[in-house]
């Protein structure tokens, strides 16, 4: 099975983990190799590419678990964005790199090179734009009607907004996590056989979650 199918497979079984827009960016939007679409020519720099490890890295630290490096979840996000996004959400993705620094440098340096603590500081202030940027599109996407008063969905737009970057950011990271071997073999219960299904096992104090 092709790296791409199995990937496929996996966005469905995971359900409310992958939003909406992902889903369908999966299921939908990847490329084949060898197609000549506008995002087969996306790559990161070297500093954005140490950048993403970084902030995957802050989202699922290392502990006595593989954190998101561990995992390679960098180089998944890269390769997600390249062969799953149109151009136009591969660059608000770059676009939120970019404000990630601006945040970074207020506390004094680039985001990588920021204290733990901080690092959290800059993660929270995207979070919060990620918010709003959300609760932006969502007014936008509604209409008032002027005779009813009422609130109805605005059709006259058919482009759906980009995804906001710590949105992206964070599913991506988990997504990409859970589906690799550090992930899902040594955070998750995998059983590599497994046996008959059974709908109603009882769990003991402190197991973890099964591996999909």
């Amino acid at each position: 099975m092709k790296r791409r199918d199995a990937l496929q497979r996996v966005a469905l079984m995971m359900g409310g983990v992958v939003s909406a827009p992902t889903m369908i960016a999966i299921l939908n939007g990847c490329k084949a190799s060898g197609d000549a679409a506008s995002g087969a020519a996306f790559s990161l720099t070297k500093d954005l590419q140490a950048l993403v490890s970084e902030i995957a890295e802050v989202i699922i630290p290392k502990t006595d678990t593989p954190g998101a490096k561990d995992a390679g979840v960098g180089p998944f996000i890269e390769m997600m964005l390249k062969d799953c996004y149109t151009e136009a959400q591969q660059q608000h993705f770059i676009k939120g790199l970019e404000d990630v620094e601006i945040e970074s440098k207020k506390l004094g340096s680039g985001f990588v090179a920021l204290a733990a603590d901080k690092k959290i500081q800059v993660i929270a202030a995207m979070r919060d734009k990620a918010k709003a940027e959300s609760e932006s599109a969502e007014k936008q996407a509604k209409q008032v009607d002027t005779e009813s008063g009422l609130t109805k969905e605005n059709t006259s737009k058919k482009v759906e907004p980009p995804v906001p970057f710590f949105n992206l950011m964070k599913e991506l990271t988990v997504f990409g996590f859970f589906t690799s071997e550090p992930g899902s073999t040594q955070t998750l219960d995998f059983v590599p056989i497994p046996g008959r299904y059974d709908g109603c096992v009882k769990l003991q104090p402190g197991q973890k979650a099964y591996a999909i």
